[in-house]
């Protein structure tokens, strides 16, 4: 089964892509779902780090330190879920929530890495520069939090993320077509060889004699000079 999804990865990975560009496209045609998909994401990306998250961390404290943020972005979810079925504006609620775990992913980042030590690289640092800088802003300027935006912002994520997901998506197409090439070219040669060793086998057998006369060109010569 792990061989038969990592051969056809491809597959799954192009219906992400039209999967994401349809959740953009709802979101930004029909705003009032947008708090569905931020819960749901909060909830997805919550669960999805549990297991190597807890297993690849050694610090302990910090096992636990993350233990409690993927329980709070799990509730956050499920709190912008049930207040979007009550289909009440949920703007300020969805502003503190969004900001408060933008801002404590950045803090928690920077804690790891500065007090308790913890690798990192520039992608991470500059990447988490943005997100503690992103909730700070949610969080004291609500007024720019609005759906429309929220709207357009998950609509450019989702393309961005479609891109990336089609590269790798090609490349494991590209990946898989070479490989289906290489074992028919491999399955010619091996049959021309075993042809080739078929026929080494097989005896030559002589040339069976002719039966027509042999004739003789002296004594041609002489019966056309006595004609």
């Amino acid at each position: 089964m792990k061989n038969f999804f990592k051969k056809y990865l491809f597959v799954f990975e192009f219906i992400a892509v039209a999967i994401l560009l349809a959740v953009g496209i709802v979101v930004k045609v029909n705003e009032e779902i947008f708090l569905y998909i931020v819960g749901l994401a909060l909830i997805v990306f919550g669960l999805l780090r549990v297991f190597p998250l807890v297993k690849t961390t050694k610090d302990k404290l910090m096992k636990f330190i993350y233990i409690g943020e993927i329980i709070l972005n799990i509730v956050a979810g499920v709190i912008l879920i049930a207040a979007a079925s009550k289909e009440e504006d949920s703007g300020n609620l969805m502003g503190y929530i969004v900001g408060a775990i933008l801002y404590l992913r950045g803090f928690l980042y920077f804690f790891s890495t500065v007090i308790r030590k913890e690798s990192t690289d520039y992608v991470k640092f500059f990447t988490h520069i943005g997100i503690l800088s992103l909730g700070v802003i949610i969080l004291f300027r609500k007024d720019l939090f609005n759906k429309e935006i929220m709207a357009w912002i998950v609509l450019i994520l989702c393309i961005l993320s479609s891109i990336f997901i089609a590269i790798s998506g090609f490349g494991h197409y590209k990946g898989y077509r070479y490989e289906q090439l290489a074992k028919d070219e491999t399955k010619k040669a091996l049959e021309k060889h075993k042809e080739s060793e078929l026929e080494e086998k097989i005896p030559l057998k002589d040339p069976l004699p002719t039966k027509d006369p042999v004739v003789d060109p002296v004594e041609e010569e002489r019966d056309e000079a006595r004609l």
